[in-house]
């Protein structure tokens, strides 16, 4: 006969009652996970929902490995939310988006899994977590600059972001180093954050904080508000008890703000867009929002749910490549690695020593040619993207399109590694490393050209920037130890 997976020591106070052992806590958190798979995957009607909410639980589990804040499950996350978003939505409210009526969306949502599966398990190999225990560490070293000094620099990352973007686009040999220089804004975020969150928490900042990159990101042409609220949410988990509910409480929140957010944002984007005005002002800009929104919504819960339709058929990123899904290689034949091909091309023939180089083409191009669809593009400023995993099917086909999915994991892991050993600093490492491995591997629905050239871009100007931030820290450290007299009290602080 088994034992009891009780304790024998009764609970303080209570002698007839018994706690749970750890091994009881865990069989019913185990029972608690699969019925919920069960469950939503009845809401749904469909087996594909429960497959995903188990492909879902194993990555938290493997990924959660990583040292510091959840960076990769943020990742994967994301990626696996645009695999299932429309099935998701369909088991929680009942309602349908369009693209389940006009596609056969199954087939294209299972390779979607499978290729986020395949991406995040090389970068799970690549980056050694196999080897680490589950649980992240606090920072045992961090950047010598104060709370103050961080929230100056930031400050001032948010003033030129505006310049940088204009810079960007108007030297075009340097497009992609200026563009990764005004992400650097985001590191300092997050260390802000941190710093606001330990050893004292200050939630009055956090919130100034969070509202006021909300407002600055519904000021500009894109929907610059994602990044910063998903960076806080990050930078929250990582310097809090993750098993506590109040903790979950506040993800929780930001979570529906920047759902609320999107809801909105995709309302009023059209008309915002159509009518934009380089030269306005943040506060003109926000007053058209604001009045946006207002007439937008003044119909009520209808248009609440209309617009949330519409924000779910944004984010499912397996429409188009359904569609190709049934025209290739029926229609047309597979191109035999010409999409990859000229993506690393790119990246070999870099616009500031090959200044004839052509423009790249519109990725609405390719959704036109092997969607067989209409959709706009360059002329309007807008585009349409199969995604990384619509173009390996459409250059290899199954099982050849997991192969280079495969290597650009692994290579980002090797890198994630790299980055890991060789900055000691450790809210520089989390910094660096999540602007990174949010940048290259938060979105399903990214081209390869759109992938590998900011990779190799971001990896050699943020990474390696890191890391001579990183020594250029600890030679001064060892300077100024340097300084002090040997033997004495001052000594012994400095090196403790």
């Amino acid at each position: 006969m088994s034992s009891v997976p009780f304790r024998s020591v009764p609970a303080a106070g209570y002698p007839h009652i018994v706690r749970p052992t750890n091994h009881m806590n865990h069989r019913l958190r185990n029972i608690g996970i699969v019925g919920s798979v069960l469950v939503v995957g009845l809401l749904a009607g469909d087996w594909i929902v429960s497959l995903a909410l188990v492909v879902l639980f194993v990555g938290w589990k493997y990924l959660s490995r990583e040292q510091g804040p959840p960076i990769a499950v943020a990742a994967f996350s994301n990626q696996w939310l645009q695999v299932t978003a429309g099935l998701l939505y369909f088991a929680l409210t009942g309602r349908r988006v369009s693209e389940m009526d006009t596609s056969d969306y199954r087939p294209m949502v299972l390779i979607g899994l499978a290729s986020v599966v395949v991406l995040f398990l090389a970068f799970y190999l690549g980056a050694g977590f196999r080897r680490l225990k589950r649980g992240g560490h606090a920072a045992q070293r961090p950047l010598p600059w104060s709370t103050n000094q961080i929230a100056v620099i930031y400050a001032a990352t948010i003033a030129s972001s505006g310049i940088l973007q204009q810079l960007a686009w108007s030297i075009s040999g340097l497009t992609q180093v200026i563009l990764v220089f005004s992400r650097v804004r985001y590191m300092f975020l997050f260390f802000l954050v941190t710093r606001l969150i330990k050893p004292t928490l200050r939630w009055p900042w956090i919130v100034v904080i969070l509202g006021a990159e909300l407002m600055l990101g519904f000021t500009g042409f894109f929907a610059d508000f994602r990044e910063p609220l998903i960076i806080i949410a990050i930078a929250i988990v990582g310097a809090v008890n993750p098993k506590r509910v109040g903790t979950w409480v506040i993800i929780v929140s930001i979570g529906a703000l920047a759902a609320g957010s999107a809801v909105v944002w995709t309302a009023v984007k059209p008309i915002i867009r159509q009518n934009y005005v380089a030269s306005a002002s943040t506060k003109e800009r926000l007053n058209v929002v604001v009045s946006l929104t207002g007439s937008t919504f003044a119909s009520g819960a209808g248009t609440w749910k209309r617009e949330t339709d519409h924000f779910v058929s944004r984010i499912w990123s397996v429409y188009y490549p359904a569609l190709a899904l049934k025209r290739v290689p029926v229609v047309l034949p597979h191109t035999n690695g010409t999409i990859l091909g000229g993506a690393i091309d790119n990246v070999l023939t870099p616009r500031m020593f090959f200044p004839g180089k052509p423009v790249l083409p519109s990725e609405s191009d390719e959704v036109r040619v092997f969607s067989g669809v209409w959709v706009t593009g360059r002329e309007t400023n807008t585009s349409y993207a199969f995604g990384y995993v619509g173009e390996s099917y459409v250059d290899f086909g199954l099982p050849l399109m997991f192969l280079p999915i495969f290597g650009f994991g692994l290579l980002l892991g090797f890198a994630y590694r790299w980055l890991a050993t060789h900055t000691k600093h450790d809210e520089l490492r989390m910094g660096a490393t999540l602007v990174i491995v949010w940048s290259t591997l938060g979105l399903y629905e990214a081209s390869w050209v759109m992938l590998i050239g900011p990779a190799v871009t971001i990896l050699i100007v943020l990474g390696g920037g890191a890391v001579l931030l990183d020594k250029m820290f600890g030679a001064t450290a060892k300077e100024r130890i340097g300084t002090i007299a040997p033997g004495s009290a001052r000594s012994w602080v400095a090196r403790t």
